[in-house]
């Protein structure tokens, strides 16, 4: 997937405000509200938003949850989440995921952030 320079200027804020789910500490109610606030202010749509967290974030960060001995705890600044993520959606598909289903994949991803996913479209909900 290659994005041109508006459809990267219009990802880049919800990456970074996305990205927070995938730091190595517990989020609080001022966190998630900032995230529902940045993803409002996006204009994209819920469906949208979550498309772009399941293929394009979580495959860029999830790493940090799963093996990282030592997990970013502060959050990435917003050009490193776009070198990050950029570098994901620009590159080919690894052998796992061309073999496992799409959907086990998707499902695997959000078990470690099933409980922030949840918390985030709460704080969705009220911005609404």
């Amino acid at each position: 997937m290659h994005l041109t320079e508006a459809e990267l200027a219009s990802r880049v804020p919800v990456w970074y405000a996305l990205s927070e789910l995938f730091t190595g500490r517990e989020l609080q109610d001022y966190d998630y509200k900032w995230i529902a606030q940045m993803l409002k202010e996006s204009g994209k749509s819920r469906e949208e938003i979550f498309n772009i967290l399941d293929h394009e974030v979580a495959p860029a960060l999830q790493a940090n949850l799963l093996y990282n001995p030592t997990p970013v705890m502060e959050g990435w600044s917003e050009e490193e989440i776009k070198r990050l993520v950029t570098q994901y959606v620009n590159k080919k598909p690894t052998i796992i995921e061309r073999v496992v289903p799409t959907r086990f994949l998707l499902k695997q991803r959000r078990k470690y952030i099933q409980d922030e996913i949840d918390k985030l479209c709460a704080e969705m909900d009220k911005c609404t």
